[in-house]
């Protein structure tokens, strides 16, 4: 087998043991080149030569010139030579003139040895890559948390509301009363001062006491529900309408010492009030009253 040199085109002469021994890998001869020679074959030119004519052949040509009779015998043995046995031709061979220049194993397995060497192969530790997966977390401390949570939210949100819902459920009065013995508050009445007004008031001279002012008013009580009694607030004015004195009236104050505190102003009641002023050196002229929850 011919193989080329892809560096510097010499060609060699290879054998199958050579090309096994690296797998095909060989070293040129002339330029030192390595490569792979199973990449590089070249068929080879073959050489044709003609047969010479056996023994067979002749014995077949001379049996029938001999049944041709007497002008066959004339014929001179030198001739019969030339039938029988006719000159080979001559072909010259066209063997393509090759080198073949010793290979260099030893030379290859110096080239191999500056590749770089196979790496290996290590048992890969999965237990790393892959660690144990953690245990499931335990959901049912979350769960009770999470419900002791809302039930605290709940009660917070009763007490805080407490004062409607007595007033929306008459019948939870009592349980919110129970409620509050444990956290210490008290289930009042409503306090909606947008539903608290004062229809008429008046200030005018005590004619009984000399000296003294009687302001007499009327509160109504708009809600649909009993509500908790007033604050009034009530303001002396001059004639330049500039405050001299100013007076918080609680309702135990302006109401009457039998009234039912605790069970406040009815839905839709009319309240009278009918308060004693003593100005003192104070010359009063006018007021203002309002009325609001402390």
């Amino acid at each position: 087998m011919l193989t080329r040199c892809p560096n510097c085109e010499t060609h060699f002469r290879v054998t199958a043991e050579q090309l096994k021994a690296r797998s095909g890998r060989v070293r040129c001869g002339e330029c030192q080149h390595v490569f792979n020679a199973l990449d590089s074959l070249i068929e080879e030119s073959v050489v044709v030569t003609a047969p010479l004519a056996s023994e067979s052949l002749q014995q077949d040509t001379a049996a029938p010139l001999a049944e041709a009779g007497a002008e066959a015998a004339a014929i001179s043995e030198v001739e019969v030579d030339q039938i029988a046995a006719p000159p080979a031709p001559t072909l010259e061979p066209s063997v393509e003139p090759t080198l073949e220049p010793v290979i260099e194993l030893t030379e290859v397995a110096e080239a191999d040895a500056n590749e770089p060497e196979p790496v290996e192969a290590e048992v890969a530790d999965w237990s790393e890559t892959f660690p144990e997966p953690p245990p499931p977390p335990r959901r049912w401390p979350w769960v009770i948390g999470s419900l002791i949570g809302l039930a605290a939210m709940g009660v917070q949100a009763v007490l805080a509301f407490r004062v409607e819902l007595a007033v929306l459920m008459p019948e939870a009065r009592p349980a919110l009363v129970a409620l509050c013995d444990v956290a210490e508050c008290e289930v009042g009445l409503p306090t909606k001062v947008t539903l608290v007004g004062i229809e008429a008031s008046d200030l005018h001279p005590d004619n009984e006491h000399a000296g003294r002012l009687a302001l007499t008013a009327t509160l109504k009580n708009r809600a649909p529900f009993a509500q908790q009694f007033p604050h009034l607030e009530l303001t002396l004015t001059d004639t330049a309408d500039q405050t001299i004195a100013r007076k918080v009236l609680a309702p135990e104050a302006y109401l009457p010492p039998r009234t039912a505190f605790a069970n406040g102003m009815a839905s839709n009641a009319d309240i009278v009030v009918a308060i004693g002023i003593d100005p003192g050196e104070m010359a009063a002229s006018g007021y203002r009253l309002y009325l609001f929850y402390p």
